[in-house]
């Protein structure tokens, strides 16, 4: 009666999970793909970062272009030098203000509209290197951005094919445990004939359990692979896996991966262009110590009343600056900067090492996925032939139930481990174009 109760859980709690998955929604690999690709939240954070940097390469452009400003200036004063200037510039005095009302003058008020225009002509360096500087961290944003994107892919192979596994999986324990079911009763018939003692009924029971257990774990399972791949696309809805070949290529060669690794992987090419930055930079630190010159020009009106028309006039001129001595830190910036480079560069080399081992250890995680797909196939053949062998065995009273049970294990076992190293080898090839910096 236990057995038939706890076969009943088992009926009823695969029937919601068909009632669940019958509501699912079928999806494939390329339309994964493309929604992970639309719906990743880093992918679009990279990607307004890319425009970020854009728009900064626009602002350094920016400065070789003139600043134009204007200026409204209100002012109430009855000091004598400000209330002389006010009146001066607005053209309205003579000698016999400055002899009888400059000592002790009345408030003057005064509006001053100005319009100005700078424009740089060469500001020791500074915009041509912010420019080139600009430039280069826009494409080490683009990098960043198809870095950022190969990773959603390579996570995505993991978690479609880890769900597809665990679909695979709970299927193995499912009819795991129909066999055990029905060797079980079998037990229970040659218990009642005599043909077996009681230990190998309560062996075949215990096996029962087991099985019962693996299909609670393997639902558990498949729910978390679930919600790995819902995360990846950005939904809540439940997904039924359709299997398609993900046609990731693989060939025996290491260091043709490894050559590629070396002249395209994203974050390396991303930190080339960060090591041109500091490059620049120190080169901009040492331009600092030239000159800079720039032309302006500004017209403006002075008045006692809020745009009025005296003290009307245009203003010409150029200015040169030559920093003669600033304390050491034009200096010390250039010995900073040199430094920073520097820094950049060794990053870079372990950069390289780092790719190197990346591609070396996926490739032969893909090698090895390969071979032991090959004993597993091997091994679940065998597995399925004993089982057959012993359970006519069985049924003609020649071998132990616990025999039988023992070859039921050796064939899930088998299976499960077939799948589970179907999967690590798409996980380990998606790892190793990830590693090369070609997965798409």
């Amino acid at each position: 009666m236990r057995i038939t109760l706890r076969r009943a859980l088992i009926i009823i709690t695969v029937t919601a999970f068909t009632a669940v998955t019958a509501y699912a929604k079928p999806m494939d690999f390329n339309e994964a793909k493309n929604t992970a690709l639309t719906n990743s939240n880093m992918i679009k954070s990279y990607q307004s970062k890319e425009k970020a940097a854009s728009y900064r390469h626009m602002q350094a452009v920016g400065g070789y272009l003139p600043k134009v400003s204007f200026n409204q200036t209100y002012m109430k004063t009855d000091e004598p030098a400000n209330a002389a200037f006010s009146k001066m510039a607005q053209g309205r005095f003579d000698m016999a203000y400055f002899g009888s009302e400059l000592p002790d003058p009345e408030y003057v008020s005064n509006h001053q509209s100005k319009i100005q225009i700078m424009q740089p002509i060469f500001m020791n360096g500074q915009i041509v290197f912010g420019i080139k500087q600009a430039k280069e961290a826009y494409k080490a944003s683009k990098f960043e951005t198809e870095r950022v994107r190969q990773f959603t892919l390579f996570n995505l192979h993991r978690a479609f094919y880890g769900l597809a596994l665990a679909e695979k999986a709970l299927d193995v324990v499912r009819h795991s445990y129909d066999r055990t079911e029905r060797y079980y009763k079998a037990a229970q018939d040659f218990y009642k004939n005599g043909l077996i003692v009681k230990s190998d009924l309560l062996v075949s029971e215990t096996y029962l359990l087991i099985n019962e257990q693996a299909v609670k774990d393997a639902e558990k399972q498949h729910a978390v692979a679930m919600s790995h791949l819902q995360r990846i696309l950005g939904t809540d809805e439940p997904i039924e896996i359709i299997w398609t070949d993900p046609k990731l290529t693989f060939e025996d060669n290491l260091s043709h991966y490894t050559q590629i690794g070396l002249s395209k992987r994203q974050d390396l090419a991303a930190m080339k262009r960060y090591a041109n930055m500091s490059n620049l930079e120190n080169t901009k630190s040492k331009v600092a110590f030239l000159p800079s010159l720039s032309v302006f020009a500004d017209y403006q009106r002075n008045d006692n009343k809020m745009f009025g028309e005296n003290g009307e006039g245009y203003t010409f001129g150029a200015q040169f600056e030559l920093n003669l001595f600033n304390g050491f830190t034009d200096y010390n910036k250039v010995r900073e900067s040199k430094s920073n480079h520097y820094s950049m560069l060794h990053q870079i080399s372990d950069k390289k090492l780092e790719i190197k081992s990346e591609i070396k250890n996926s490739f032969y995680g893909v090698i090895a996925a390969s071979k032991q797909i090959e004993a597993s196939k091997k091994r679940v053949e065998a597995a399925q032939k004993a089982l057959e062998i012993t359970e006519n065995r069985f049924n003609e009273g020649l071998s132990k139930v616990t025999e039988l049970l023992d070859r039921e294990v050796d064939v899930k076992q088998a299976e499960l481990k077939l799948y589970i190293s179907e999967h690590q080898q798409i996980v380990e090839k998606a790892g190793l174009h990830l590693a090369a910096g070609t997965l798409n």
